[in-house]
């Protein structure tokens, strides 16, 4: 293709030349546009080494007449990469297609395997011999060396899983044709060895946002400065799918469609490689395998030893072209949701992490400028550096492999002796997901046919408990099973840091004010979700069976059409879907605030009712009820009486609270985080279905904000003062405003409105905030009746929560602690929650909730305002007195306080966060303002939290506010 120099024409027009282009280009828009589209010839950009080198077959299509331009030149988009992937499929019998998965807008993802004619035509046999080679419970030893003998390579080639980080994807594009096209003697020699996986677009929805961020902001000369948009483009940026999650923080949670497909076929494959490559700073060169410390003791050293030898081959590759690199270095793999996800599966993991860099070169300190088409060519480079190492060792790949899954099945196992139970509840739905999340990804599951009793168990505070009855409907999860690993990586309780991690982790807290970690330090399932469960030193076998997809689901859906009230168990977080699809149709729905018996049937608190009563104009409501419920997969029951049994409610009381539709707002654009904005509009979507607007945070002021009840506002960075004030007002006005992290923080600002608080600014008046705890620990604990209350005469002792207690701290000394303490809050540790059973919020939610905790608001709350979860979980301990406060609140003596369940979690950390609120609701005029500490729905994975969250959307408006009737 041939590029004009734009300085060598400037000479060339004249005043009158120009005003000429002028008004050709103002008459003709297409011709500047296209002027735009362009690549502009930059003498710095002119990276001449070629990327395809070779002899390849003239009836292949090179990728450059499908493009348009020089592959590597510019950006490809995902319609040109399927269109590439559509035409090659067509013209190779060296390629075979697999679309794996389609994106939230509907884009394909696609899975490219290619191989010899010969191995694609066995593509079945090969898949058998690999299940084979993973079940050493049905494989022999001969069996297995016969499988190993003639197996091929398997790789997975993965790209792009961030839609900003383009140039593998490009790469991967090089890839595909040099394998299909090339006449080499090299590539037919892998081709007969290796099935190779190209997974070129992980992301097709990020990709397609950022590529039409740089078509905004291409301009006519190059931009090689990495601060232009062009280099960074808009909120919410390409890194991100439709709903905004980071997909290489999905690959356990499996909540997005582009990872369930991919992790499905991922396991079916079992590659012995996989690479995933991913962009990083554009000052940067390009890293590469092996990570640092901290590694997850659940990854096979076998695994890990072979990450040295292909870094070896892979650095040689980068030596021979005089390209710098590192490996390790900030990297490492701890949390298993990465897509080193495979390495616990007994995969090769390697991250490319290549510096960003945008179509038009960045400009480096130096002086150089490093072009687009140079970090494709890297990413390409270590391809085919990586493919040859696979293609020399992968038969000792293949022993190691199985000697492995030998091990992790026998007695001598380390998961061996080790089982995880979710105790049977009704929460059907949540308990149900679990169970489906675990066989997605070949986690055997059991089922507890008949109770039995254990003698020794470890609940999620490490507290031994003796004699534990595991009751009838309980999930049992062995760990001694083929994927002990990654079952053990998900579900054990905590994973234990080695001690040079933690001493390294101290010293650069201590230094440079920051975390070694990378990424979260707790992520056990069970916790995340919300879930009591157990871990039991014993394979527990008996009394179980198989889980099957349909265990927990409903009989069947019928309906009484003569019933005067139908409820839906508030226990399930189906119920809340249940409700506000009703709402949306304009039927009118209650919620039963306590527990509730009819006809011989048991409802939980929070149950939802839809009565005769209430809908006697609404036509085939029956039919409605009997459709949302199937939809939902939840219980509908049928009730033929209002007369509440016992001391159980009645059906006319103020325990049958009504509803009121949620008109719903998220505030989002610049400012906030995208990750938390996507994963409240994903909940809202997926697990209500109903409709709900966004709205731009900076135009809060020109928005009519009377068109919603319910706003909710995500972790946010920054909001204007008159912003702040127009939601307040909104909230006085009967509004229900949903704050998350640090919005709730930025809300607390705001004159004369919430009483709650940061820590940060309460030291002045601990005293009042620590009186509002005691009255609040003093109402969970049962009152001692005696003779006091039966006397006349009047009692000269009493006790009063400020007896005995701790000396209180100083504001000045309570502010120092603080600033310290500070220092060491957790990058993502599981924190014991203590759950107000009486609120309306917290229903379907246990007692004691595990609560994800990172560097966050700590909110307290005084005397009026509503502590709806608190951390920590008091416990009786006759030896604990103490002397002096540990920071603005006092803890009764005999009485000591729980908090960490899982992670790295500091002492000076847990100090600052104990007896803080992660949940708050307070009265403010005719509204309510609802804050929570964190987000609530983290990666969309959080589900005990995020039944918070939904609550609050769901029936707040009704629950929260004045009810009035409008005439």
């Amino acid at each position: 293709m041939t590029y004009t120099n734009v300085r060598q024409l400037k000479p060339a027009f004249s005043l009158t030349s120009l005003f000429i282009i002028f008004l050709f280009l103002s008459f003709h828009p297409a011709a500047y546009a296209s002027l735009l589209m362009k690549p502009t010839y930059h003498p710095d950009l002119n990276y001449k080494a070629p990327i395809l080198e070779g002899d390849y077959a003239a009836d292949i299509t090179h990728p450059d007449e499908i493009l348009g331009f020089e592959i590597g030149q510019r950006v490809a988009s995902p319609a040109l990469i399927t269109k590439s992937i559509e035409t090659w499929k067509t013209q190779s019998d060296r390629l075979k297609v697999v679309e794996y998965a389609r994106s939230h807008e509907g884009r394909p993802l696609f899975a490219v395997f290619i191989s010899s004619p010969e191995n694609l035509a066995k593509l079945d046999d090969i898949q058998t011999d690999l299940n084979a080679l993973a079940d050493p419970r049905d494989t022999s030893d001969a069996q297995a060396n016969a499988l190993i003998d003639r197996l091929p390579a398997i790789a997975w080639m993965a790209y792009s899983i961030h839609g900003n980080e383009t140039s593998g994807a490009d790469a991967a594009l090089a890839a595909i044709y040099h394998f299909v096209a090339s006449n080499e003697q090299e590539v037919d020699a892998m081709l007969n060895d290796m099935v190779i996986v190209i997974d070129p677009l992980m992301n097709p929805d990020g990709r397609a946002r950022f590529a039409k961020s740089l078509e905004q902001y291409r301009g006519a000369a190059p931009n090689i400065d990495d601060q232009s948009l062009i280099h960074r483009g808009d909120w919410p940026y390409g890194r991100t799918n439709h709903y905004l999650f980071d997909l290489n923080r999905d690959f356990f949670y499996l909540t997005q469609p582009e990872t369930k497909g991919r992790v499905a076929l991922i396991n079916q494959w079992r590659p012995q490689l996989m690479i995933d490559g991913h962009e990083m700073g554009a000052q940067d060169t390009f890293l590469m395998g092996p990570p640092r410390q901290p590694l997850n003791f659940n990854i096979a050293p076998s695994v890990q030893k072979w990450a040295q030898t292909f870094a070896q081959d892979q650095g040689a590759a980068f030596d021979q072209k005089g390209w710098r690199y590192y490996t390790g270095e900030w990297f490492e793999n701890w949390y298993p949701g990465y897509s080193n996800y495979a390495e616990y599966r007994g995969s090769m993991h390697i991250l490319y992490e290549q510096a960003r860099i945008a179509e038009d070169g960045v400009k480096r300190p130096e002086g150089t400028v490093e072009t687009y088409k140079e970090g494709v060519h890297h990413q390409f480079i270590s391809t085919l550096a990586n493919l040859r190492s696979l293609q020399t060792h992968s038969k000792q790949m293949y022993q190691d492999y199985w000697a492995d899954r030998k091990m992790l099945i026998s007695s001598k196992s380390p998961y061996a002796d080790k089982s995880y139970i979710v105790l049977a509840n009704d929460n059907h739905s949540r308990t149900r997901l679990l169970a489906e999340k675990l066989l997605a990804q070949d986690i055997e599951v059991q089922i507890v046919d008949e109770a039995f009793g254990v003698d020794d168990a470890r609940n999620h505070l490490g507290e031994s408990l003796d004699d534990v009855t595991i009751p009838k409907g309980s999930l049992v999860i062995i760990n001694r099973q083929p994927e002990a690993r990654l079952l053990a990586a998900i579900m054990e309780f905590d994973s234990q840091l080695r001690a040079d991690v933690i001493q390294a982790e101290r010293e650069k807290v201590l230094k440079e004010g920051r975390s070694v970690m990378y990424d979260t330090s707790a992520w056990n399932l069970t916790m995340m979700y919300g879930l009591e469960a157990l871990e039991v030193d014993d394979e527990l076998r008996k009394n179980t069976s198989p889980y099957t997809a349909g265990a927990l689901l409903p009989a069947d859906f019928a309906i009484n059409k003569n019933a005067i009230a139908w409820f839906v168990d508030g226990a399930d977080d189906a119920s809340v879907a249940f409700a506000a699809r009703l709402l949306e149709q304009d039927v009118q729905v209650r919620v039963v605030d306590k527990a509730a018996e009819f006809n011989g049937l048991s409802f939980n608190r929070g149950s939802v009712a839809v009565l005769i009563t209430d809908n006697r104009k609404r036509e085939n409501l029956t039919a409605l009820i009997e459709q949302t419920a199937e939809t939902l997969a939840v219980e509908l029951k049928s009730v033929t009486t209002g007369l509440g049994e016992g001391e159980f409610p009645d059906w006319g009381g103020e325990h049958f609270v009504l509803l009121t539709k949620p008109q719903i707002a998220i505030a989002s654009q610049a400012g906030t985080s995208s990750y938390d904005v996507g994963t409240t509009w994903w909940s809202i979507d997926t697990n209500l279905g109903v409709r709900h607007s966004h709205l731009d945070s900076d135009s809060l002021l020109r928005n009519d904000l009377r068109r919603y009840n319910t706003i909710i506002l995500p972790q946010r960075w920054s909001m204007s003062d008159a912003s702040k004030e127009a939601l307040a007002n909104w909230v006085r006005q009967g509004g229900t405003l949903i704050t998350h992290d640090n919005a709730s923080a930025l809300m607390t600002e705001v004159e004369n409105f919430s009483s709650v608080r940061l820590v940060d600014d309460i030291f002045e008046d601990a005293a009042k905030y620590d009186t509002a705890l005691q009255r609040r620990l003093l109402a969970q604990r049962p009152y001692t009746v005696d003779d006091s209350l039966t006397s006349s005469a009047l009692t000269t002792e009493l006790s009063y929560p400020w007896d005995n207690k701790a000396e209180a701290l100083e504001a000045d000394e309570l502010k120092k602690r603080n600033e310290w303490q500070q220092l060491f809050m957790p990058s993502g540790a599981m924190i014991a929650g203590h759950v107000n059973q009486d609120h309306w919020l917290t229903f379907g939610v246990n007692e004691q909730l595990p609560l994800l905790y990172r560097d966050q608001a700590i909110l307290v709350a005084p005397q009026g305002a509503e502590s709806v979860v608190s951390v920590g979980v008091y416990s009786d301990n006759e030896d604990a007195n103490y002397e002096k406060a540990l920071g603005w609140y006092s803890i009764p003596n005999g009485q000591e306080i729980h908090l960490r369940m899982s992670g790295l979690v500091w002492p000076e950390a847990a100090q600052r966060m104990a007896n803080s609120s992660y949940l708050t609701r307070e009265q403010i005029g005719k509204g309510q303002v609802i804050m929570f500490s964190g987000q609530p729905n983290f990666r969309g994975a959080a589900h005990g939290t995020n039944r918070l969250l939904l609550n609050a959307i769901v029936y707040g408006a009704g629950f929260g506010t004045r009810p009035f009737v409008a005439l």
